[in-house]
């Protein structure tokens, strides 16, 4: 199918948009210009965010696809980060360029909530039966807490058996530093500190999350929002005829809502350009890769535990070999590695599941939102290695029943984690709390979280619609595609 070119106003409006953007913040970068230089200065920046925004919103999504197209802006970012620090500070880069990947990310997180509840809700009046409900509510959670103890002790296997941390206690510095500059950079040691912010950190820290704030189910817990959507989703069931107009509307609000989240993916590219220039900014390339032997244990762990959903579980207890499980959801685990958020891959896992898998429909949008919340195979494995990394490079020994904690903590942790990018590394401070490691120690695994957040959400969207083939065989269903 060919791709509609856009029209000469839409092309004009955009163009428009980008000038006056890339002006603002251009200018704004060098405020308030005293000297001829710094007007010059502040104009060749401006040229850069339009260049930026330009390929990445209309050179290039007119040529390739969307998961290449953020694997593309992953490597510019990468050069990016690097080139601008030497050239022109830091401070440009994690400042204003900065700004883009915190409007992707609150963008994204923009109907999360909302869309979780509108697909259990209709995934459980579609159940209808409550009987049925609870034995497919049953077999979910039981094969949840399966998956997720297996990550779990996988991670705790593997990071004992390879202990990356050691010989890195020379990161302990880069970790207060890394601090202080986060308390300076957020403005948030005073009142007298956040009025000599920049207009880029107002922007990040003030204007941008003000604005862009949804006011339904602003800052609930997940599974708070899931239970009442099943609770309400039975009693619409048990109405019958008379909850249909409402269970109508639940429908059309969630296809709104996916229509949102396909409307802030066409941002992506941009977005992760951003965020990469700004890590490489902030830790520097040296920094990474000293992180490499932990980059390898999870990424090992991570990949052992995808080999062990597809090639084990699938076909043992789901009845669908691998091959065909895995090109069937071959776009879900795109979009996932893209997107790093399984919440925003949920349009397509569905898609996935009951299109091109042939999965049951009901079951489908019962487990998968509630599993984008509940079940974070990759999220616990990841949340188990960078603890005890953490712990070995502060130096401490912990402990069987320490690791236990670490164990039990990082299952029931990642259960409440949200599925959007970055979600877990606000849990690690329980998961390191509940073993006496420092929690500071956060910084020294924030600088590649981004490549693990991409790779871990494809196990976690992985597990997900594994967990639907499997309920859907003990239900008796015949998994064929329509």
């Amino acid at each position: 199918m060919e791709h509609a070119s856009p029209s000469p106003g839409t092309s004009k409006l955009s163009l428009c948009f980008y000038t006056f953007s890339a002006f603002v913040l251009g200018l704004g970068s060098v405020w308030a210009p005293v000297t001829g230089m710094d007007i010059v200065q502040g104009l060749l920046r401006a040229a850069f965010i339009f260049i930026m925004l330009w390929f990445f919103l209309n050179w290039l999504p007119r040529r390739t696809t969307l998961p290449i197209q953020v694997f593309v802006a992953m490597i510019l970012g990468v050069l990016a980060g690097w080139l601008l620090t030497k050239l022109v500070g830091r401070a440009f880069v994690i400042e204003y360029l900065g700004i883009f990947g915190k409007l992707f990310i609150l963008l994204l997180t923009f109907v999360i909530l909302p869309l979780i509840f509108v697909s259990v809700l209709n995934g459980t009046a579609g159940i209808g039966d409550p009987k049925r409900l609870g034995t497919v509510g049953f077999k979910s959670l039981l094969y949840y807490f399966c998956t997720t103890g297996l990550a779990v002790l996988l991670g705790l296997f593997l990071v004992n058996m390879v202990r990356p941390g050691e010989g890195r206690k020379s990161l302990r510095k880069e970790v207060e530093a890394q601090a202080t500059r986060e308390r300076q950079a957020t403005g948030a040691e005073d009142e007298d500190n956040s009025d000599k912010l920049s207009l880029g950190l107002r922007l990040q820290n003030q204007v941008l999350p003000a604005v862009i704030h949804n006011p339904i189910m602003a800052d609930q817990n997940p599974l708070v929002v899931i239970f009442f959507a099943i609770l309400l989703g039975c009693a619409l069931a048990a109405l019958g005829k008379d909850g249909l107009p409402a269970l109508e509307v639940f429908k059309s609000l969630d296809k709104a809502f996916i229509t949102i989240i396909l409307w802030v993916m066409r941002l992506a590219p941009v977005g992760f350009f951003a965020l990469m220039a700004r890590t490489i900014s902030e830790l520097g390339i040296a920094y990474m890769v000293t992180l490499a032997k932990y980059f390898g244990t999870v990424m090992l762990g991570l990949g052992l535990h995808f080999c062990l959903l597809t090639c084990v579980v699938c076909p043992l207890l789901g009845g669908v070999s691998p091959r065909r499980f895995l090109r069937a959801m071959a776009p879900a685990i795109q979009l996932a590695f893209s997107t790093s958020s399984s919440s925003a891959t949920l349009p397509m896992s569905l898609t996935c599941a009951t299109k091109r898998l042939g999965a049951d429909p009901n079951i489908s949008n019962f487990m998968l939102p509630v599993g984008a919340t509940v079940n974070m195979d990759g999220t616990a494995l990841y949340l188990t290695v960078a603890s005890l990394f953490i712990a070995q490079v502060y130096g401490i020994s912990l402990s069987f029943q320490e690791q236990f904690m670490v164990f039990l903590t990082a299952v029931l942790a990642s259960i409440g984690t949200a599925g959007i990018p970055g979600a877990s590394i606000g849990l690690m401070s329980i998961v390191l709390a509940s073993a006496s490691i420092p929690v500071e120690g956060i910084a020294i695994v924030i600088g590649v979280d981004r490549l693990l957040d991409m790779t871990r959400t494809i196990v976690n969207v992985t597990g997900d619609c594994v967990g639907v083939v499997v309920v859907c065989r003990s239900e008796g269903y015949r998994i064929a595609p329509s």
